[in-house]
């Protein structure tokens, strides 16, 4: 393969780094006379031929249509179409081509951490492992976090005085976790997530002590069992020690397997709330 065959690697790195949904479009299987070999590809972004080429005319402007259908359906996948090359496609090769079209919506997944202290930074920094868009949130100044905020963080942070309100804005399928300096703004934050349904993980750093005291509460305050249930506090697949990088580690790690088991479509046991093996985490 040649470097120019290449070319679509690259040009799809460049949209998945953009977060622009695409979809891939290759020549598998060719009978017959055809405008292109097998292999020959094209991409489809942004309502138009992006890169390459199947072989122009109208089996490529068909073709182009179906792709942008595909990715204004915004799921992800394979399949194949076979187009006969005929007087109905506008093309008389008397061949037939098989095409396979690739959607890549690049969904992004958001994780939500409220708190901006040791570990709260220390899973920050782990954004590019769990190649998601990880967001702090903080009440506190810049200038008031110990520690301080790296120059360059591959996260961002939202500094604001009720951050319990920025509950209901989050998008659905987020990933939320509360680890505040303050244990009366972790129980106020976690008040509002537990009645988010459609949040696809929600836990909460502590010990089994406190994860105690703030289920009474939380049925103090109108929580129901089931909406209590979906929350994972201790945090983390794994325990580890105290120190803020392996807390970080082990609930990266949790992070993960949601994220992978919830793109497949599986169902994460006991919904949100289900316990690790072994839980992390005290403060």
């Amino acid at each position: 393969m040649t470097s120019r065959q290449q070319d679509w690697i690259g040009a799809l790195g460049a949209l998945r780094d953009a977060g622009t949904p695409c979809a891939l479009v290759t020549v598998t299987g060719v009978r017959g006379s055809a405008p292109r070999e097998p292999g020959a590809r094209m991409i489809v972004a942004d309502g138009r031929l992006h890169w390459g080429t199947i072989g122009g005319g109208n089996l490529e402007h068909l073709a182009i249509e179906h792709a942008l259908q595909l990715i204004a359906a915004g799921e992800g996948g394979g399949a194949s179409v076979a187009y006969p090359l005929s007087e109905k496609v506008g093309q008389c090769c008397g061949g037939e081509v098989t095409l396979f079209y690739e959607t890549l919506p690049w969904n992004r997944r958001r994780v939500v951490i409220f708190g901006a202290g040791h570990v709260a930074q220390a899973l920050g920094g782990l954004a590019p492992y769990l190649g998601a868009d990880v967001l702090l949130i903080d009440e506190r100044s810049a200038e008031a976090l110990e520690p301080p905020l790296p120059a360059e963080r591959p996260y961002e942070v939202l500094f604001i005085d009720a951050p319990e309100a920025e509950v209901d804005t989050l998008q659905a399928g987020s990933l939320v976790v509360i680890m505040t300096h303050n244990h009366a703004r972790d129980l106020e934050i976690l008040e509002r997530a537990v009645r988010r349904a459609d949040l696809a993980y929600l836990g909460l750093i502590g010990s089994e002590r406190k994860w105690a005291r703030f289920q009474k509460r939380l049925l103090q305050r109108g929580a129901s069992a089931a909406q209590i249930a979906r929350v994972r506090c201790p945090i983390g697949l794994t325990r580890t020690s105290k120190e803020p990088t392996a807390i970080a580690l082990s609930t990266a790690a949790e992070l993960l397997d949601v994220m992978e088991r919830t793109a497949r479509g599986d169902p994460v046991a006991g919904g949100a709330g289900a316990q690790p093996t072994e839980g992390a985490r005290r403060r």
